[in-house]
């Protein structure tokens, strides 16, 4: 049963919560079990992915809350990414189990977004470090005995709905693209490893992910700041969105707080259009309202998969995960988050 699924409010489309306890200038609640929380503090955080988009982000903000942290760099030159953020580093393939035990030395807690960066152009290589890297990081794991383990995962393109439909985690789950069925594939593999064996997993789905870096800079940022961004179809399809900052504090938070055996949607507050968010962009770049694109352009351009995934048109809630975990965006929506995106970009 969802709980509070029904027609969308009148005004701006909010996901749930009170938009007075938005505005800027909200000091969000303090959670009496951050006092006392066995977690709260001093864990030893191993995260893989730690040089990516998230990661990077989740290695950051980690270390301010107090955590030990080891990143899991690809390369000898992703090293200082690490380090600059005041973690440790090792150095090596996800997919080589002899990597995965020394980063595991120790950890009370584990972070694997080692995931594919989006837009990889080699498919076989992508799906090799999904499958591989993950089943190898679960056999890792099962030699040691963390306190939590979160997993990345995506919410586009894994659930049944109806064009614009309001959906939370309860709705079928019936992913069709290729990429979307082996993640989904690797999702209910961890959550049989949390079933057989008592890993103490928490799969997180967060939907387009927008900051200064990442594919959200190649795919948006980069492309409108040359005025070649263009709207494939006519835009009115539904997107959700949530910030970098704000989806690696949920990484955090569930690292912290466990919820075994639970998946969460990270959605900021209000869907949106994407037309009424491109052209949002556009306003805070300085740059023209962007023209469209045909569909199947943009599915030549982009890969037909991703345009697909992008144009499902859901609206995702976050009801659960608030409630769960009392994650609470810092930015409510794109109009919060997107300006700051933007101000650090053309700093870059």
């Amino acid at each position: 049963m969802v709980a509070d699924r029904g027609p969308p409010p009148a005004g701006p489309e909010r996901r749930g919560g009170d938009r007075r306890r938005q505005l800027s200038g909200y000091i969000p609640q303090v959670h009496y079990a951050d006092l006392f929380h066995p977690l709260g503090c001093g864990m030893r955080v191993f995260v893989a992915g730690a040089t990516g988009f998230i990661g990077s982000e989740l290695v950051r903000q980690l270390v301010a809350a107090g955590h030990e942290v080891t990143g899991l760099a690809r390369t000898p030159e992703r090293v200082v990414v690490v380090e600059a953020l005041g973690a440790s580093a090792i150095v090596g393939d996800v997919r080589d189990p002899a990597v995965l035990r020394q980063g595991l030395r120790d950890a009370d807690a584990v972070a694997d977004l080692a995931l594919p960066r989006a837009g990889e152009k080699n498919l076989e290589v992508a799906s090799d470090v999904s499958k591989r890297g993950t089943q190898g990081m679960l056999n890792a794991c099962r030699e040691t005995s963390l306190r939590s383990f979160v997993f990345a995962s995506g919410a586009l393109g894994i659930y049944r709905h109806g064009p614009g439909e309001w959906i939370d985690k309860t709705a079928p789950e019936d992913p069709t693209a290729p990429s979307m069925r082996e993640r989904w594939t690797l999702d209910n593999a961890v959550l049989a490893a949390h079933r057989e064996w008592g890993l103490p997993a928490t799969i997180l789905r967060p939907p387009i992910v927008y900051g200064p870096s990442g594919s959200f800079k190649e795919f948006f940022l980069d492309l409108m700041r040359r005025g070649l961004f263009r709207v494939p179809g006519d835009g009115s399809y539904v997107l959700d969105f949530v910030s970098v900052e704000d989806s690696a504090a949920a990484y955090r938070i569930a690292l912290e707080r466990p919820a075994a055996g639970e998946t969460f949607l990270v959605v900021d507050d209000e869907p949106v259009t994407m037309r009424a968010f491109a052209d949002f962009l556009a306003a805070q770049m300085g740059r023209r309202r962007p023209g469209r694109a045909p569909v199947l352009l943009a599915k030549l351009i982009a890969g037909r998969e991703a345009v697909d995934v992008m144009m499902e048109s859901v609206r995702l809630r976050n009801r659960k995960i608030k409630d769960r975990l009392g994650w609470t965006p810092k930015y409510p929506s794109y109009r919060e988050g997107i300006p700051a995106t933007v101000r650090a970009y053309l700093r870059s």
